[in-house]
């Protein structure tokens, strides 16, 4: 939900380092949350960022490394451009080599080493934990890969309220995930309704029955 979602994001910004000072991935992991949730990346996908891919101020971000090895471009709107800013200004201040080649990776540790989705994932459970939402394992719970479908239900709700069919918001939300087919994409309108029923009322009879019951 909304809520929920706005309770991770902010649950992330209160992170801090325990005593052993091991976890150097925390330094990251509130400007990936962010960006998950913004542009629907998989977690691989947003550790590949290099930093000629990111033209924040041109507003997109180039994802090469993707799951069926179509690259794409993912765009960047004001509120995440200000989060990357920000992560950007703090990465460049460490006494770190190489944080400024263009080959470099995006979001790395506070020892210039790569993040892996192992440590994301860690702090992402205990994100969920200090928040009253456990992640037990084997499909019990909210999963990082969870922000991806959550920003695709939120993204059709929003623009099935202002008014948008269906015929032009699933071809936008299809390419900013990297989907091929629309196919890929249905599963995320029947979502939508579940959570939303009140939208289903939105939308012009006509296309009703593409997306029947199940």
């Amino acid at each position: 939900t909304h809520q929920q979602m706005t309770a991770i994001l902010n649950k992330s910004a209160e992170l801090k380092l325990d005593k052993r000072g091991n976890s150097y991935v925390m330094f990251c992991v509130p400007a990936i949350l962010r960006l998950l949730y913004s542009t629907g990346l998989r977690i691989s996908e947003a550790l590949s960022i290099r930093n000629l891919d990111v033209k924040l101020n041109r507003g997109y971000i180039h994802i090469r490394k993707t799951k069926n090895g179509c690259e794409r471009i993912v765009p960047v709107n004001k509120e995440l451009r200000l989060v990357l800013d920000q992560y950007v200004s703090y990465r460049d201040r460490m006494p770190i080599k190489g944080t400024f080649i263009p080959n470099s990776l995006f979001f790395i540790r506070p020892d210039g080493s790569h993040c892996t989705y192992q440590a994301v994932y860690r702090w992402f459970r205990r994100i969920l934990q200090e928040c009253g939402m456990p992640y037990s394992g084997n499909r019990q719970g909210i999963r990082l890969h969870d922000i991806r479908h959550t920003m695709a239900v939120h993204a059709l709700e929003q623009m099935t309220r202002k008014g948008m069919d269906l015929y032009e918001s699933m071809p936008i939300i299809a390419t900013c995930l990297g989907h091929k087919t629309i196919s890929a994409t249905e599963q995320y309108v029947r979502l939508t309704y579940e959570m939303y029923p009140e939208l289903a009322e939105q939308c012009s009879a006509i296309t009703a029955f593409v997306y029947p019951r199940l």
